[in-house]
């Protein structure tokens, strides 16, 4: 599962650097240059799984909320932000910020809209674990049942700003009950050869694309529509390429010193002061003006740089963290 967060995160990476940096391909496009598009189309279709597959992980092992653990995550959402906001100061790139400013950064309005979905599925994982502990097998069935239908329906087909395509706590709460019951009431379904599993992600990959790729070349328009974090191809494809991962075993300490650390990858290359003009619009700029392979070499480069740099950061963060700790231990 630690390898699952590693790969999650890369996939982050890479679904921003397709359809966020360089939007959806056009029915232009699809006739003059069907390689490259496909490859695009192919690229958001196997990496929008990324989002759903962490709150998946969170569901399957369940939130169990301690106060240190909560401190822990908002430390490291504060310090990001403030590294960011130093680091690019003192290289004269962004300009001084004002009380506005260290506001929305101390009350998490900065556009990092998972920390603050997150937020609120945490505070609330007590009340879904006492559902879940107590529902019986076919009431827990029916809720789901009538969750995914409504979400399906309002979230995904009429896009009601409740569910927020997916970025809103509600679709998260939806996904941990997902995995909850996944992991309490195995069935067939559940339970098959992890190769399944991968060939189920991978079919649903290829028919998120054609798909798309279809009513874009066709109607000229719907490129995003199967994109949203509600839609039912998005929620089944991350939901067996999760369940390949429930049933690798194997032990690594490099895979857990890197997955301790991967929320930080989301939380530097999607700051504010560094995601447009750092990350998506470089990509931008080598798509528009390079061949086809110098783009993916430049852009696969500029990813293994965010990933590895995020993590480095972030072992300065847990040392703070950990030295703090010990500072409050004793003082007690």
């Amino acid at each position: 599962m630690e390898l699952l967060r590693i790969i999650a995160m890369l996939l982050v990476l890479v679904v921003h650097a397709s359809f966020k940096s360089l939007g959806v391909p056009t029915q232009g496009d699809i006739i003059e240059f069907p390689l490259s598009s496909f490859l695009r189309f192919f690229s958001e279709s196997a990496s929008i799984i990324c989002v759903n597959s962490f709150i998946l992980i969170s569901g399957w092992f369940g939130i169990r909320p301690k106060m240190v653990r909560f401190c822990e995550f908002l430390f490291q959402t504060l310090f990001f932000g403030v590294f960011v906001y130093l680091s690019l100061l003192t290289l004269g790139i962004t300009e001084k910020w004002g009380i506005r400013d260290w506001g929305m950064l101390l009350t998490f309005r900065r556009g990092l809209w998972f920390v603050n979905s997150y937020i609120i599925l945490y505070i609330f994982a007590p009340i879904l674990n006492s559902f879940v502990e107590n529902a019986s097998r076919q009431l827990f069935q029916k809720v789901l049942i009538a969750f995914f239908v409504i979400q399906t329906f309002l979230g995904f087909l009429h896009e009601e700003i409740l569910f927020h395509d997916g970025f809103s706590p509600l679709s998260f709460m939806g996904l941990y009950l997902l995995a909850r019951y996944a992991k309490l009431y195995p069935t067939k379904f559940t339970t098959q050869n992890k190769h399944y599993d991968m060939g189920i992600y991978l079919v649903i990959t290829l028919m998120t694309t054609l798909l798309a790729l279809s009513v874009v070349r066709f109607t000229g328009q719907g490129g995003w529509v199967f994109y949203t974090y509600t839609s039912p191809l998005v929620i089944l494809g991350s939901f067996y390429f999760f369940l390949f991962f429930t049933k690798l075993s194997f032990h690594s300490k490099v895979v857990n010193w890197i997955a301790g650390s991967a929320f930080a990858v989301y939380l530097l290359h999607v700051d504010p002061l560094i995601f447009q003009p750092h990350y998506l619009d470089p990509i931008k700029e080598w798509y528009s003006s390079e061949s086809l392979l110098p783009f993916l070499g430049h852009t696969t480069m500029l990813i293994i740089a965010a990933f590895v740099i995020s993590i480095l950061i972030d072992k300065i963060r847990l040392f703070i963290w950990s030295l703090a700790l010990k500072i409050t231990d004793k003082s007690h």
